[in-house]
């Protein structure tokens, strides 16, 4: 048995001993070639923790149901309805192989699929950002299994999952101690000669989790994150690219080598669009998305170059010729 596996039957027997409405609510496992055929539509591979996740379980039923603090299993057919939806509406603002486990109210965790099946992923936060929050499912499941064993997880007197928040986060940064930083990070910054900044963030224990470089006009010309000692994301921008208003690269080492590149310009005055979008796998164009012309607002422009001149030059008539009045009344 694997410590994947050991570690859900774990939360299986917690969850039938204090709370069997969730037990019962979990579904019968998917055999290999169901999940298979479920998934052989989506653009990318899924972790081999998530076929035995769904081989284990297919997900909870009910969707009142909780496999930890808030948090429903996702059934496989749910997951993939809910990729399909965020690929759709967000394209490529997500990182590739986006697909999620774990779901509350729209916000939950995922894993990055990739080209070809791999052992494991990074699980993301998936609220707002996409932030790692385990090393990998394995680790996330165990480290619930420990919070029901230990009471950090527990059934309040309304029978309702709590979470115990202070031991819970012991037990975090037990399973997961460089992600585990928040509030607890500290920063240097040197000061360049040419007026640019060098942001270092550094963990608890003087492990560097993200440098920043900002140009002396306080733009971010290169930002990176690091994870156990290697680049993990960069972002790098430039406003020098012949032709566009601005050049954006954001890549990532989630599993594949992911680039992301976007072309900005400006189409009138302060008014900035994207106008090419691509993205790349491991150095292969996957997909360019380039966005058609907006039409220059001549209105816009009237205002801008005509009538708000127009509106400073009468306020200061107005204050030269009212200064007069208000010293002969004084």
């Amino acid at each position: 048995m694997s410590q994947l596996t050991d570690a859900l039957d774990r939360i299986l027997n917690w969850l039938q001993q204090n709370k069997p409405s969730y037990a019962y609510s979990l579904q019968p496992g998917l055999a290999y070639e169901e999940i298979e055929e479920k998934v052989k539509n989506l653009p990318f591979r899924l972790p081999r923790e998530v076929y035995e996740r769904y081989q284990w379980r297919n997900g909870m039923i009910d969707e009142d149901s909780e496999f930890f603090y808030y948090y429903r299993f996702l059934p496989l057919e749910e997951a993939l309805q809910v990729e399909k939806v965020v690929s759709e509406n967000f394209g490529l603002s997500l990182p590739f192989g986006w697909f999620p486990i774990f779901d509350f109210e729209k916000e939950g965790f995922a894993v990055i699929g990739a080209e070809k099946n791999t052992d494991s992923s990074p699980v993301l936060n998936t609220y707002l950002s996409d932030d790692i929050r385990y090393t990998n499912l394995t680790n996330m499941i165990q480290c619930i299994a420990e919070c029901y064993e230990t009471n950090a997880y527990y059934i309040d007197e309304s029978g309702r999952l709590e979470q115990d928040n202070k031991l819970a986060k012991t037990i975090l940064r037990k399973y997961e101690p460089e992600l585990n930083y928040i509030g607890e990070a500290r920063f240097e910054v040197i000061n360049n000669s040419d007026g640019s900044q060098v942001m270092t963030k550094y963990h608890p224990d003087n492990i560097i989790l993200e440098t920043r470089i900002i140009d002396a006009k306080g733009n971010t010309k290169e930002l990176s994150s690091y994870f156990q000692g290697k680049v993990l994301r960069r972002m790098t921008s430039s406003y020098k690219m012949e032709g566009f208003y601005s050049y954006i690269r954001d890549e990532n080492w989630l599993n594949d080598h992911e680039r992301n590149e976007k072309f900005e310009v400006e189409y009138q005055y302060k008014c900035v669009m994207t106008k090419i979008e691509r993205r790349y796998i491991n150095g292969v164009l996957k997909q360019e998305i380039i966005h058609p012309d907006k039409p220059r607002d001549r209105t816009f422009l009237i205002f801008t170059f005509l009538i708000v001149p127009l509106i400073r030059i009468l306020s200061f008539l107005l204050v030269i010729f009212s200064s007069p009045k208000k010293h002969k009344q004084s």
